[in-house]
């Protein structure tokens, strides 16, 4: 069978690998194209780019993943057009609380209620998988779903610069291409573009689940503290459902059970229990960045998690990932509609620092997890810029 050849002026390639728990007995992978990859997608399609957009998954990410849109992910939505479709689901949050010896010591939210010029001073609390349900819903293009990227190479016909990218039963020949392939982005790798960066031994447990205790819940992002630690956050989620972080005493992988036990430890004197897990895993964290976002002709871009990747802590993953696609969608409709393929250089010059400042604070933030809540929280006051999304 002969293989099609499909072009267009964009070829967005996502697919993100993530372990999927939605009981203690089922484990299985899942790959999606994410938010970052969806959003190029969106913005370039409402400034007239044909775009071509694959999936390595059968379908959309069913739960997990981030949890929290900040500030300028906001923005970045309504521009989109899905805001809206958003904040009646989610949870506004925008106070920090710690609890210690059995009740609350401090509550902040300076770093949010300070802010100027901002229509949205706070975290809006909701799933990745209804960002993306919300994104998929809104695209005027089919987004292919069970399609891998095989391989993918820039050519040059008649003095013109392409991208070719291979699938099973499809060639798509491209003006550019964006690899927002996660973490372990084939893109990147074919590529053979250096992902540099540090490898802490920690592993965060990450827990969705719905619960009954006698708690005074509220709708505050709560650090707990034992011992002198701070080694577990409550995060609020949308739907009456708590997101629990814990990290271990000794570092090490466990099972849901004894992170339930861990959690019930730090909540005490109050009772916990634990009714329903929508999603459970693990984080091995790491700090990376690539060392170029692009490909040698400039015509293959990096976003999203294919570019930088680092701690848990702050809710910067999704964020920054958003921040990318909208600094690089304008930029690609300027370099397809009028030629301007030099306009791309800065978008590797403002993201790239950007990641490298991510990466920084949410390592400080990760390594004081064993510290007191107390310097948890003013870690965070301190890089409040990063949190909010505001300047970046």
């Amino acid at each position: 069978m002969a293989v099609k050849e499909i072009y267009t002026d964009l070829t967005i390639i996502g697919g993100e690998k993530t372990s999927l728990r939605t009981s203690q007995h089922l484990t299985y992978e899942y790959n999606a194209a994410g938010p970052t990859g969806l959003t190029v997608a969106l913005l370039a399609r409402k400034l007239g780019l044909n775009v071509f957009i694959a999936d390595k998954a059968p379908t959309s990410l069913p739960v997990g993943r981030a949890d929290a849109l900040n500030a300028r992910s906001q923005q970045t939505l309504e521009v989109v057009g899905v805001l809206d479709k958003l904040e009646p689901k989610g949870l506004k949050c925008n106070t920090s609380s710690t609890f210690a010896n059995g009740e609350f010591v401090s509550r902040q939210n300076k770093w949010w209620v300070s802010l100027r010029n901002c229509f949205r001073p706070n975290f809006l609390m909701i799933g990745q998988s209804d960002v993306e349900a919300a994104m998929l819903e809104m695209l005027d293009i089919p987004c292919h779903h069970g399609h891998e990227a095989l391989s993918i190479e820039e050519c040059t016909v008649d003095g013109e610069d392409f991208v070719r990218t291979t699938f099973s039963d499809k060639v798509v020949v491209s003006k550019y291409a964006v690899g927002a392939d996660g973490a372990r982005s084939m893109v990147r790798n074919q590529l053979q573009i250096p992902f540099e960066g540090d490898k802490p031994n920690m592993n965060w447990h990450v827990l969705d689940t719905f619960i009954d205790t006698d708690f005074p819940c509220c709708p505050e992002i709560i650090t707990f503290q034992v011992d002198g630690q701070a080694r577990i956050s409550w995060i609020p989620r949308e739907r009456g459902m708590a997101r629990f972080y814990t990290l271990l005493e000794d570092n090490s992988r466990a099972d849901q059970g004894r992170i339930e036990a861990e959690i019930r430890k730090f909540l005490a004197p109050h009772r916990v229990d634990f009714k329903a897990t929508e999603w459970f895993s693990i984080f091995e964290i790491k700090e990376r960045v690539a060392k170029t976002y692009f490909s040698p002709k400039r015509r293959v871009v990096l976003a999203g998690d294919a570019a930088h990747i680092h701690a848990v802590n702050g809710g910067q993953g999704l964020n920054t990932g958003q921040a990318d696609a909208f600094a690089l969608a304008w930029r690609l409709a300027l370099a397809v509609k009028q030629g301007n393929h030099d306009v791309l250089r800065s978008y590797e010059d403002e993201r790239l620092a950007t990641a490298r400042g991510v990466i920084d604070v949410a390592a400080k933030l990760v390594r004081s997890t064993v510290k007191t809540a107390t310097e948890y929280v003013e870690l965070i006051e301190k890089n409040a810029n990063y949190i909010t999304g505001k300047p970046i």
